[in-house]
């Protein structure tokens, strides 16, 4: 099973903490065999985990805990730290990862509050779920969101 979630950039024009666009630079999670114990193999650096500690799993097993344990290889295009949404990323990799592997046939409405609640705000999670560009905010306990097509262009990420 291979799980590809695309980068963002979110705070587009006034939208802070609400409005974000999807850009194309992927993470790629790459479910592998089955083994004793979670294993992602990564090329990220030395200081991120390759075990339960790892966002990635540390989301999906705060979802499901009942899941086979499996080898992961892990490739990222998004840059750590940078502002193209690497966190959320790996959050909505993580709960598609518990989604499929747990059966949950979760919604992408369901995909987007859990998300939201932890990252702490949509405006990154939402374009990494749904493409494009996302306004979505909190109303009341609920996210609520609306996409829109974002026109094809370069981006400078400074």
């Amino acid at each position: 099973m291979k799980i590809i979630v695309p980068a963002t950039s979110a705070n587009v024009g006034p939208g802070f903490d609400s409005v974000g666009i999807a850009v194309t630079r992927y993470l790629t999670i790459e479910v592998l065999e089955p083994a004793d114990a979670w294993f992602i193999e990564h090329d990220l650096g030395a200081g991120i985990p390759t075990d339960e500690k790892n966002l990635l799993l540390s989301t999906a097993l705060s979802i499901s805990t009942d899941m086979q344990p499996h080898r992961i290889k892990m490739t990222s295009q998004v840059p750590l730290a940078r502002g193209l949404g690497s966190s959320s990323s790996v959050i909505v990799a993580g709960i598609e990862l518990a989604n499929q592997l747990a059966k949950l046939q979760l919604s992408d409405a369901e995909k987007l509050r859990i998300a939201t609640e932890i990252e702490g705000h949509p405006d990154n999670v939402a374009p990494a779920i749904f493409g494009n560009m996302v306004i979505a905010s909190y109303i009341g306990e609920d996210v609520q969101y609306v996409t829109a097509d974002f026109p094809s262009c370069d981006l400078v990420a400074f």
